[in-house]
């Protein structure tokens, strides 16, 4: 069956303010974690009708929206949710950067796995917490120490989980997040559960919600269209807990801060993504799963001794360039400069990886031959 959207046909992002894009026209960018495919036109279509009507004032979050994410997560994920759990934000960062200044105090402990996605460090240190890494044992693959986890949260007021995990490209199993709760109860610790790349899973096991697993009283769940739609420009994303007392705690902050009101197209697109385009996520899933198989597939044939970690959620590839330097940030540095081509140093995700790059697959099958083809040919010249 022919597929309805065509994520072959390839957008010039050059000279539209993107941050992904902002580079020279020979260089190629597989960095910054939005994707270069096209939106659906539902979502499309809905921006241009509210834009149609030529006035741009003040709105308000209608019921219909969060309506809209209550379908999605019952259809797509068996998860209930309930109208009164929800408040807005303009993004996931700006909750959790509220949730932070609201939950806890200066010098207290906030923990996080490690590797991790770098603003997340930069929420916690900007709000003058003490940061507890808990990292991630590397093996075949990444595995939980449930002891060094244990030994943070007793020193820790928060505990921020990334499911699926930026940048690593894993979730968590529900046997995990079982543990990772009951710890968080033993000491008292408030869990944010940051879901953005939710829908990103490769037509594989679905990712575990965290409210799927429990209603944690400390429990905060974060969630966006903003990853699998392309849709992170629009500032639209919800925190969700069935504490009520604790969700008003964070609303009032979102307000205080200035980041719990919608932009005048934060809303329509959304309620169009989750009730109308399903579809689009599973066909672009299954371009994303073409594309990581071409990476892996050319660095075998090729002999290159580049290690694929994780992968099978999320667009982000994690690679162990080890083999070739143990210092990623000249790595990519030489890299930009020699082979035109950008990726992510993976010392920004944390001190403890710099034998790892991050790229961001989800772009056009011929950009990634494309950087492909430079990478082999820049470690075959230099290395």
């Amino acid at each position: 069956m022919k597929n309805r959207y065509n994520f072959d046909f390839s957008i010039n992002r050059r000279l539209t303010h993107s941050y992904k894009w902002d580079v020279d026209c020979k260089t190629i960018s597989l960095s910054i974690a939005d994707t270069d495919f096209l939106v659906p036109k539902e979502i499309s279509d809905a921006i241009k009708k509210r834009s149609d009507l030529g006035t741009y004032g003040y709105t308000y979050v209608p019921n219909e929206y969060y309506d809209a994410y209550i379908y999605w997560w019952k259809n797509r994920h068996n998860t209930l949710l309930k109208r009164e759990w929800f408040t807005f934000s303009t993004s996931v960062v700006a909750s959790i950067d509220v949730i932070i200044k609201r939950l806890s105090k200066e010098n207290d402990g906030v923990s996080l796995f490690s590797p991790n996605y770098n603003v997340f460090y930069n929420c916690i240190l900007n709000n003058h917490r003490v940061i507890k890494e808990v990292p991630l044992i590397y093996k075949e693959d990444y595995e939980i120490d449930f002891s060094l986890l244990e030994e943070a949260l007793k020193e820790s007021k928060i505990f921020i989980l990334c499911n699926p995990h930026n940048p690593i490209g894993r979730r968590f199993s529900e046997e995990e997040i079982i543990r990772i709760i009951d710890l968080c109860k033993k000491y008292d610790v408030y869990l944010i559960s940051d879901e953005i790349h939710a829908d990103l899973d490769y037509n594989e096991e679905r990712y575990v919600p965290l409210l799927k697993v429990s209603d944690h009283e400390k429990g905060i769940t974060l969630l966006s269209p903003s990853k699998v739609f392309n849709v992170a420009g629009l500032h639209s994303s919800v925190v969700v807990s069935p504490n009520i007392e604790l969700l008003n705690i964070i609303e009032k902050g979102l307000g205080e801060d200035d980041v719990g009101e919608p932009s005048y197209f934060s809303i329509e697109p959304v309620i169009e993504a989750f009730t109308n385009c399903e579809e689009y996520v599973n066909e672009e899933n299954e371009y994303i799963k073409i594309n990581r198989e071409e990476v892996i597939n050319f660095i075998k044939d090729n002999d290159l001794k580049i290690r694929v970690v994780g992968g099978r959620y999320t667009y982000l590839l994690w690679l162990d360039i080890s083999f070739y330097s143990k210092d990623t940030q000249k790595f990519v540095d030489e890299l930009k400069d020699k082979a035109k081509v950008v990726v992510g140093s993976g010392v920004i995700y944390h001190e403890y990886f710099s034998n790892f790059i991050r790229i961001n697959i989800a772009t056009q099958k011929v950009i990634i031959k494309e950087f492909l083809n430079r990478l082999n040919d820049y470690l075959k010249e230099n290395y």
